[in-house]
């Protein structure tokens, strides 16, 4: 039995959570408070979501591709990675690539058009049972996300998005894969591995972002995901996905206009000229109180003067629907 201690909503759970269930193996899914994560504060290993521990073997383990690369190694039926070196080498480095760039771009910009948008689904996330599901009310669901959102935003540096050229640094990342997915069919080998896996799975975040879901060169490679989607029976929506479209509906606007992407501005792949991998990179940023004192500004910046510009909803049936 595989104990999997997930938030519910992570792009990163659900690659451990779609590859433990290609592999047939049985597992539970221990819900973590992240306001607390009291859950798993006993074990050794990094405190970092998705976290396993394998009951049968003993080993507990976090970060969701060497947790892949354990269960194929240690349960070899099913495998995700490929048998040939070659091809699992460039299968890992994938990975390990897709880890470190798209995934923390996609949870930087999902998070971004949480806040901006509808802010009051962050409680909903983050504190659904602390002092009994009181913040997780309506009502009391205002008060919580700007504390929420402030500390997010600090510790992920979403009000730096333009600075930091994100949105410009994925699209530049996306459209290439996009292009060969269109020619190969999959990443690696023509063959479905654990880098498909992680491609469709950190994807997700990026289907509540305009800019990106109404993208017209990348409408293949979501296609691409539904279609992963069907075939091994994933959820077609996450919650927080509903909501954010529930709310658009209800407003009949949303935050779509990139303003500053028609600017001619260029810039490289973050894939380009990056060494193999042997580990992948995170972007969290420590926080302390004075921060989430000082911090609040840059909340308020992300919340109304992003640069995203709102504008008339236009339901994109062929992602969401």
């Amino acid at each position: 039995m595989i104990e999997l201690y997930k938030l519910q909503w992570s792009h990163y759970v659900e690659k451990v959570r779609w590859a433990l269930d290609f592999k047939k193996l049985d597992w539970r899914g221990i819900d973590v408070v992240a306001f607390t994560k009291k859950e798993i504060r006993h074990f050794d290993c990094a405190q970092t979501f998705p976290l396993i521990r394998d009951t049968r073997t003993g080993v507990t383990m976090s970060d969701s591709s060497p947790i892949i690369r354990y269960l194929d190694e240690t349960y070899p039926r099913h495998a995700l990675l490929p048998a040939d070196p070659v091809e699992r080498e460039a299968a890992w480095q994938w990975m390990l690539r897709l880890d470190s760039t798209l995934g923390l771009h996609a949870r930087r910009l999902g998070y971004t058009q949480i806040i901006m948008e509808c802010p009051t689904i962050l409680a909903q996330l983050f504190m659904p049972d602390v002092c009994g599901g009181l913040f997780a009310r309506r009502g009391w669901r205002a008060l919580a996300a700007p504390v929420l959102g402030t500390l997010l935003t600090l510790r992920f540096r979403f009000h730096r998005n333009r600075e930091d050229g994100v949105y410009e640094a994925l699209e530049a990342q996306l459209l290439p894969i996009a292009a060969q997915l269109e020619r190969d069919g999959f990443l690696v080998g023509g063959r479905f591995s654990a880098a498909d896996i992680t491609l469709a799975s950190l994807l997700r975040p990026l289907r509540i972002v305009p800019h990106f879901v109404q993208h017209p060169r990348l409408q293949s490679l979501f296609a691409w995901q539904e279609r992963l989607f069907r075939e091994h029976g994933r959820e077609a929506a996450f919650p927080y996905e509903a909501m954010v479209r529930a709310k658009r509906e209800r407003s009949r606007r949303w935050r779509a206009r990139v303003s500053w992407m028609h600017a001619g501005r260029v810039v490289a792949s973050a894939a380009d000229g990056v060494a193999d991998r042997q580990v992948a990179q995170n972007d969290i940023h420590p926080n302390s109180r004075w921060m989430l004192l000082f911090g609040l500004p840059a909340y308020l910046k992300l919340r109304w003067f992003s640069g995203v510009a709102r504008e008339r909803y236009m339901s994109v049936v062929s992602v969401v629907g």
